[in-house]
């Protein structure tokens, strides 16, 4: 739901990549009435006059920065209300923190840090600030509407038996993000494309387990491989983990094959669900739904657009609108929702089971307890 009756929130782009390009330019322009990119900055100045000219063309007066200096200088700029982070992993989280100390409201991007460890500090010295801008981390698996409605439906499932996830995102020279070379460093990015991209699965995971009461993801268990030469170890990923309550969950994640597919289902004792996700080679975009409960009078298919980018900008624009003193709405129930998926601690939950899946398969496959992550507030999701 967009805002209404606020001035538009003055936000800085930071990072000015291929995925702020495809990605959150038309993202802005799509929500201009409600925030306004009034500057963007890059380490280069190369990057910067690349992406202006796209920006110019539904906001004029953008201002282009690069450099540590030039960073400085724009987070001094009283007139920048908040930041958009989108940068890799190796320096993302740091420059955050920077913005954050400046008193600037923060969406990052994710993975949120390249290790729990990192990030819990982060978290810790984030609490100890005498004002809290708001800190949003941009996950856009745990805002899509089809996995809202997947959540909302865990609970005719009765008591849940399992969860099965199966990821097979093939990553070869046809993928913009192949050559990406911060997806490729070992130690900056532990796990290469599979911390990067499986942290979106496992938010899913972890949202429709949380919303069935299942608690947190408490320990896992992988075997990897390494079958393509031409991606960083791991390509491929299988393994299972579990939830507080006891509840088993299986994944099957690859790199390396040659055909898409992304399913995650869930089966109870008086139902099933599945959500598969669409828009490749030609397929209807978005996410369909399947089910078959109790009371659904045999199977049911639904469909959802992608929404998660647009929805997950939206819960940001309305925490900075709340902060800076509006009065609250008639959504402020479902906008709770709203800060939960976008949440730090939740980004920090699922790097935590990526974690502990990447240090159970270098370890013949022994089972690891996942790093507890605490909590900043009772928000619940669905």
């Amino acid at each position: 739901m967009p805002e209404t009756n606020h001035k538009p929130v003055q936000l800085a782009l930071i990072g000015a990549g291929l995925f702020t390009k495809d990605a959150y330019v038309p993202l802005l322009r799509r929500h201009a009435s409600t925030v306004q990119i009034c500057a963007v900055w890059s380490r280069s100045a190369k990057a910067t006059d690349i992406l202006l000219p796209l920006i110019q063309e539904f906001a004029p007066n953008v201002k282009g920065f690069h450099g540590d200096d030039q960073l400085d200088k724009l987070l001094r700029d009283p007139n920048v209300d908040a930041v958009a982070v989108v940068l890799p992993v190796q320096v993302m989280l740091q420059v955050a923190q920077k913005c954050l100390k400046a008193g600037k409201h923060v969406l990052q991007e994710k993975p949120v840090a390249q290790s729990v460890e990192v990030v819990n500090r982060a978290i810790k010295d984030f609490h100890q600030l005498s004002q809290q801008p708001v800190w949003a981390l941009a996950e856009n698996y745990r805002s899509e509407q089809g996995f809202h409605k997947a959540c909302q439906m865990m609970h005719e499932l009765e008591t849940i038996i399992k969860l099965d996830l199966v990821a097979d995102m093939p990553m070869n020279s046809s993928n913009k993000y192949f050559g990406s070379q911060w997806r490729r460093d070992a130690k900056g990015c532990p796990g290469g494309f599979v911390m990067d991209s499986c942290v979106h699965h496992i938010a899913a995971l972890r949202a429709l387990g949380t919303a069935a009461g299942l608690g947190q993801v408490t320990e896992a268990s992988a075997s990897a491989l390494s079958l393509s030469e031409e991606l960083p170890p791991p390509d491929t990923l299988v393994g299972a983990v579990k939830f507080a309550s006891g509840t088993p969950a299986s994944l099957s994640i690859t790199f390396a094959g040659s055909v898409l597919r992304f399913s995650l289902s869930v089966t109870g004792t008086k139902g099933s669900l599945e959500v598969l996700r669409g828009g490749w080679e030609g397929g209807e975009p978005g996410y369909k739904l399947s089910y078959q409960t109790a009371t659904s009078n045999g199977s049911k298919v639904e469909h959802f657009p992608f929404s998660g980018l647009d929805d997950e900008l939206t819960a940001f624009i309305h925490q900075v609108n709340q902060s800076n003193g509006s009065t609250a709405t008639p959504a402020d129930a479902a906008y709770a929702d709203a800060v939960y998926r976008t949440s730090l601690e939740e980004g920090a939950r699922d790097l935590a089971v990526i974690e502990a899946l990447l240090q159970s398969s270098q370890s013949a496959s022994k089972t690891i307890q996942v790093v507890e992550v605490p909590s900043r507030s009772s928000s619940q999701p669905c």
